[in-house]
């Protein structure tokens, strides 16, 4: 194994809050960590002793209090409610970067815009690409009556450049007049090899999003960030206090891309569903891999990806049939646009999304009822198309 492997491995959690942890004046807002090492606290686990020349969040460094005053403290009791509206999601959302290469509109009931590519720095000044609904949809070539939702998930260099201006800047405000039916919030970074007081002011950078953003009249989803159960408790509560959110978005193409860690956060969100008693709608973020395994227990989710976009982009058709690669080379005339392309993959990738569903869910009730589950899978190859 990997140095790095195995030091994600040691610090994940295995079921035992360390020794450590009990005498912690941030144990409640923190819920402890669970390393292998489990009599070890974060800071002897994850500290670098360098006086804070490695920036991060730490109580031994000495920029610590300006950080804490930065995001109000690391408490998480004095929250402002979050009311959230229902919005109507198809099944599958196509991320769309831009219009390059595309001469017409594309039409689908709803797609995805990368936040920061929607919002920018203009000399000096966080300014979004166009002041109107119908102007930002023009910039990225998408009809008027499609719904737009904002994913805020990204890296950390633009996350960081929207807390650096969205509040002098009112960035909140820039994004509600664009007409977008829903809005991810920031997904400030958990990694693990770093103190717990960095995951809490994180966690404390998404809620004071999340408050500017629904004060500014913005339709928000929380970014469920969670690395320990402690993170996933209080998700609990904060959902349990927030009684219409059933939106939430986690994303997997990070941490979570690999199947085994996927699969713990998806059950993680069904836990946290039985807890709350109400449904959720998950927004998969990157999950393509996972849309089984979610259909088996969420009645509605949205799986949020770019393929059908980047391949088209590639001119990649998508084409589903056994024993070959899904994505088939394709070409266009000089001065051709891509939007015959990109319209068949939209319409044929959320199609094979949606037989995807149908056939495991499907299966799943054939199973409950003594039925055979072996049916074969001929025509719905369930590899990433990717």
């Amino acid at each position: 194994m990997k140095d790095q492997a195995r030091l994600r491995s040691e610090l994940r959690p295995h079921g035992v809050v360390s020794a450590a942890c009990h005498s912690c004046f941030l144990l409640e807002a923190c819920g402890g960590i669970q390393p292998e090492r489990s009599l070890l606290n974060c800071f002897d686990l994850n500290c670098c002793g360098q006086g804070g020349e490695c920036g991060r969040v730490c109580a031994y460094n000495p920029d610590f209090m300006r950080r804490l005053e930065e995001v109000g403290g690391l408490r998480f009791d004095d929250l402002r409610p979050v009311v959230q509206r229902r919005a109507e999601l198809p099944r599958y959302v196509p991320v769309i970067d831009h219009r390059l290469g595309r001469h017409d509109v594309l039409h689908y009931p709803a797609v995805a815009l990368n936040t920061y590519r929607v919002i920018r720095v203009k000399g000096n000044k966080y300014r979004t690409l166009s002041e109107s609904p119908e102007h930002i949809r023009a910039a990225f070539g998408i009809a008027k009556d499609t719904r737009i939702i904002l994913r805020g998930t990204a890296r950390d260099p633009f996350l960081e450049r929207y807390w650096q201006y969205g509040e002098r800047d009112d960035a909140a405000g820039q994004l509600a007049a664009l007409g977008v039916t829903l809005t991810i919030a920031p997904n400030f970074s958990h990694v693990l090899n770093v103190p717990r007081t960095e995951h809490l002011y994180n966690r404390k950078r998404q809620l004071r999003c999340i408050e500017e953003m629904v004060e500014a009249g913005l339709n928000v989803a929380p970014y469920l960030s969670a690395v320990v159960p402690g993170d996933w408790d209080f998700w609990r509560e904060y959902l349990g206090d927030n009684g219409t959110i059933s939106y939430v978005a986690k994303e997997f193409q990070t941490g979570d891309r690999s199947p085994t860690q996927g699969r713990k956060s998806i059950d993680a969100l069904a836990s946290l569903q039985n807890s709350l008693g109400r449904k959720l709608h998950p927004l998969i973020i990157g999950g393509a891999q996972f849309v089984e395994y979610v259909a088996a227990r969420f009645e509605a989710f949205t799986l949020i990806d770019s393929a059908p976009f980047v391949k088209t982009n590639r001119r990649r058709r998508f084409a589903i049939s056994p024993g070959k690669h899904p994505w088939r080379e394709s070409w266009t005339l000089i001065g051709q646009g891509l939007d015959h392309i990109l319209d068949d993959n939209v319409s044929r990738y959320a199609s094979w999304i949606e037989q995807r569903i149908s056939f495991e869910r499907s299966r799943i009730a054939n199973s409950r009822e003594g039925g055979s589950s072996s049916s074969s899978r001929s025509g719905l190859t369930t590899a990433r198309a990717v």
